[in-house]
């Protein structure tokens, strides 16, 4: 490969050339070789290719490289490494070994963040089709999310999904409504109650770092609109750049 792809690690342009010549595994050929040249080593934008490498080799259904590339990534960011088993578990549970997942959901219990163990919890009922433990741990977590403080828009999300999936407690939903602020309403909408950022702002990656400080935090369009945070990862970006959200605003380098 030409050095010039190196020092530092920059692949953008040959990804591109290289989904146009032979698609989604020509992409995942290229990134494997770059990743595992001597040349990348210790270089700071690996967590971001290797998340992009684990991305494209889960559209193509190759979950058990994608697993592999999922534990690398956890090798050269140890920071990501709860989120990242979280993201195992899900795969394993997309390749069918359910017991695996199961199993690693159950060993995250209590040790991830709430909104990574609110997405562990999501693959519980859904990949692995068992909506009534995940009740259980909604229930767990609203109560100790109204014990420990929790962004209150943070229990909203929980709550939401509590009801969604079935979940039903007279005291719980009392707890959590006592909890609540008061609501500011549009109509019926309950609007967010924390910080509001205008779009465009003057910098945008320092409102992206306020904005992953603060889950309450909102975008405020000039059309008077509020984006919600966080995004899908595979939505446009909030800021208006056309790409994606992960390969923006969103990126691990950010």
């Amino acid at each position: 490969m030409p050095d010039e792809l190196f020092h530092p690690l920059d692949l953008d342009d040959a990804l591109e050339e290289a989904e146009r010549a032979g698609g989604r595994a020509a992409v995942v050929g290229l990134l494997q070789e770059a990743l595992d040249d001597p040349r990348a080593k210790g270089d700071e934008a690996l967590p971001e290719y290797l998340d992009e490498l684990i991305d494209q080799l889960t559209e193509l259904k190759r979950y058990p490289e994608a697993i592999e590339a999922t534990y690398r990534l956890i090798g050269v960011d140890e920071s990501a490494r709860l989120e990242e088993l979280g993201a195992i578990a899900h795969l394993h549970a997309l390749n069918g070994d359910r017991a695996q997942a199961r199993e690693l959901l159950e060993e995250l219990r209590g040790q991830a963040e709430p909104l990574d163990a609110l997405m562990n919890t999501l693959v519980l009922a859904g990949e692995l089709d068992d909506p009534e433990t995940a009740v259980r741990w909604l229930a767990e977590d609203l109560r100790r999310g109204v014990s420990e403080g929790w962004d209150p828009d943070l229990v909203l999300i929980h709550r939401g999904h509590f009801r969604r999936l079935g979940g039903s407690d007279a005291r719980l939903e009392a707890l959590v409504a006592d909890y609540l602020p008061p609501v500011e309403q549009r109509g019926t909408k309950r609007l967010p109650t924390g910080p509001r950022f205008t779009h465009p702002g003057t910098d945008r990656l320092e409102i992206e770092r306020q904005m992953r400080a603060d889950l309450s935090a909102r975008i405020l369009t000039p059309e008077g609109d509020l984006i919600p945070w966080p995004p899908e990862r595979n939505d446009p970006c909030w800021c208006g750049s056309g790409a994606k959200y992960k390969k923006c605003c969103g990126r691990p380098t950010v």
